[in-house]
């Protein structure tokens, strides 16, 4: 997995103050990191929406690229499987508790692709696609403005989330805020704004108490 930052809003942490100051002149007093900061410590972010970034991220599998779906406020673009040919593409392993579940990966997966090939010779890659399983990977170009990532950043650096989408938001992390830290630099799970977890006991990492 690679995660590339294609573009962003310039000059945003200005853009962030002008639009709160809009709101009320009691925010003139601040300038415009402290604004930004003091908006980001109190939750009060729909300011942030203003600015956004496009990311491109190669070889995630078809499984999280499903999952980012759910993070609906932004804009997804997929290599298409239906013009695509995958014959040699790549898969996601994850970490097998034994080589016998690994070999037993590898071997399905090799077989899938060399049915794959076969079929899309006679059928096209249209067809031959649906054999393909979640595992597969492709590319993904993603915008999305700060406050939705934000909230993706929160629920994805949980240590309940899957591994290969934690991967992808502590990528996605550390490339935004290199950019913008006064947006970025406090986040983390969702246990991190207010200090109280909002997973179940059984869930819970211990870095901060259950809301329960």
């Amino acid at each position: 997995m690679k995660v590339t930052l294609l573009n962003y809003t310039k000059n945003g942490i200005k853009l962030i103050a002008d639009a709160v100051r809009v709101s009320g002149p009691f925010f003139n007093s601040k300038n415009d990191s402290n604004l930004t900061k003091y908006m980001i410590k109190h939750d009060f972010t729909s300011t942030i929406e203003h600015v956004s970034f496009t990311l491109l991220l190669k070889d995630i599998s078809i499984a999280i690229s499903r999952e980012l779906l759910e993070h609906r406020l932004a804009s997804h673009t997929a290599r298409s499987t239906r013009y695509s040919d995958e014959g040699k593409t790549d898969f996601y392993y994850p970490k097998f508790r034994s080589n016998t579940d690994k070999e037993i990966y590898e071997k399905t997966l090799q077989y899938i692709q060399e049915q794959y090939v076969k079929l899309k010779e006679n059928c096209g890659y249209e067809t031959a696609r649906y054999l393909l399983p979640l595992a597969t990977h492709c590319t993904y170009v993603w915008t999305i403005n700060a406050r939705s990532l934000i909230n993706f950043l929160q629920l994805r650096l949980c240590k309940n989330s899957a591994p290969e989408m934690q991967e992808l938001a502590k990528q996605v992390k550390r490339l935004v805020e290199k950019i913008y830290p006064e947006i970025f630099g406090s986040i983390d799970c969702r246990g991190s704004q207010y200090k109280i977890c909002p997973e179940p006991d059984k869930r819970n990492c211990g870095k901060y108490p259950c809301k329960e």
